[in-house]
């Protein structure tokens, strides 16, 4: 199966406030997804950590077939 977004274990944290907690999910090719939840609940700190915009603490995920650890 194809994955547009994998997530393993992502975690982002501000001072004691876990924003993200070991988030796992795959999202398959040509899905549609929607982010809901409670203010805090860390959607926009993983579009934040998807777009490049900010760094995981931990874990990893993997967008379009290139990881986050790939810097070119």
């Amino acid at each position: 199966m194809d994955y547009v977004l994998t997530t393993n274990a992502l975690r982002k944290q501000y001072g004691t406030f876990k924003a993200l907690n070991g988030l796992s999910m795959h999202v398959t090719k040509g899905a549609i997804y929607g982010f809901v939840g409670k203010n805090g609940a860390g959607k926009t700190t993983l579009i934040r950590l998807i777009c490049g915009l900010q760094e995981p603490d931990s874990g990893e995920y993997v967008l379009y077939g290139r990881k986050n650890t790939e810097k070119d």
